[in-house]
């Protein structure tokens, strides 16, 4: 006999006896069994729907207090929850959904408005996706006016809301070393983006508005910016920058030349100095920096510059010489330097060779006194010790 026969023997023997199940039992034993598997159908049934009908009340007290979410985090949570029980919990679940769409959907942005731009491009790609699972979890439903609002929202949050944070935030960036990973985070957006530079041209743009001639905070900025996280910005900034420090015409701020030189770029200051066709502008750095530091080589560049400006620098060089005469490296490393032959003359610069050359054979004799003295007592050590064998035999 099939499952199925014994079920309905079981209920016709149920039905004979009144719904007596000691006398079905004592009729057909076997039947116990059905009783049994019955029972344990039922239970799981009842257990699902009661279970069921407890998260739909759940979820529907959800609906009803996300609007009340203090923090993102804590509604987006509760979002999510919504979205993946939504396809599980009936049409109740979604038509309260549906009454509660725009609050839910103002509440979200609401929370966020407060957020820098980094944290902002996050939640409102969390946000997009939610409201994207929700269209295509309530579309079973056949409730048109629920998937359309969360299908247009999770578009509209990409393309118009974090598109307008975006162009909010870099007009009104001072760009310091504050914004660095703020921008980055906008380039890393941008390159999910089917056009990218919708994003990073205009940026770039503002950036540019910026003086990155005298502006020392825009300079620590740029400075910090890299090629594997900023991309385009550091490639298009740096660019400019290198392309300042070899403009012969460029007015460099004295604030930013400091800041260069401290931070182990001094070759560019050099070179930049070194070419520098201002007259006046030249003059101004003359005063701030020449002789003022220890820097032999941003001095020298001064000297090796051809604008005329007014300088003392003849008197520079004889001075470098006569407290470092004895230093031969370093006055040989002066006199050939661009352009000091021309500043102390044929004569003055014949008179240091000549001194320098004497120098150097005083040096070299010297040496070789020293040779001969160190011989002469090696010589004599080794005669005393010859002799004490001698006299020991």
């Amino acid at each position: 006999m099939s499952f199925f026969e014994n079920i309905k023997e079981f209920f016709s023997l149920l039905k004979e006896s009144n719904y007596n199940l000691g006398t079905v039992y004592s009729q057909n034993p076997d039947n116990i069994h059905v009783v049994i598997l019955i029972l344990i159908i039922i239970a799981i049934l009842i257990a699902f729907f009661i279970v069921n009908s407890f998260k739909r009340v759940q979820l529907l007290k959800l609906i009803s207090e996300i609007e009340k979410s203090s923090n993102f985090l804590d509604f987006e949570e509760k979002l999510s929850k919504i979205a993946n029980e939504l396809p599980k919990r009936g049409v109740e679940v979604a038509s309260k959904l549906n009454l509660s769409k725009n609050e839910i959907y103002e509440k979200g942005l609401f929370l966020i408005k407060n957020f820098n731009i980094k944290e902002k491009i996050e939640a409102y790609k969390s946000f997009s996706t939610t409201c994207s699972l929700i269209a295509k979890n309530s579309q079973k439903y056949k409730i048109d006016e629920l998937s359309n609002f969360f299908e247009e929202k999770s578009i509209f949050l990409l393309e118009k809301n974090l598109f307008k944070e975006i162009e909010n935030y870099y007009k009104t960036a001072r760009f310091n070393e504050d914004d660095v990973e703020l921008v980055n985070s906008i380039v890393t957006y941008s390159k999910n983006l089917s056009n990218p530079f919708s994003v990073l041209i205009p940026l770039q743009q503002e950036i540019n508005k910026f003086s990155f001639t005298f502006n020392l905070e825009l300079f620590k900025f740029l400075k910090k910016l890299t090629k594997d996280s900023s991309g385009e910005i550091f490639v298009k900034s740096n660019e400019k920058l290198n392309n300042m420090f070899k403009d012969e015409n460029e007015k460099i701020s004295n604030v930013i030349l400091s800041y260069v030189l401290k931070n182990d770029e001094k070759e560019k200051v050099y070179n930049y100095i070194s070419n520098l066709k201002d007259k006046d502008y030249l003059q101004s750095l003359y005063f701030n920096f020449f002789g003022k530091s220890n820097d032999t080589d941003l001095d020298l560049a001064f000297i090796k510059n051809e604008t005329k400006i007014k300088n003392d620098y003849k008197e520079y060089i004889n001075c470098q010489i006569t407290y470092n005469w004895k230093d031969l490296a370093y006055i040989n490393y002066i006199l050939n330097s661009p352009k000091v032959l021309q500043v102390i003359g044929h004569n003055d610069y014949r008179a240091i060779i000549e001194r320098i050359e004497k120098l150097e054979k005083d040096i070299d004799f010297n040496a070789k006194v020293s040779r001969v003295l160190e011989i002469a007592n090696d010589a004599k050590k080794i005669a005393k010790e010859a002799k004490a064998i001698a006299r020991s035999k």
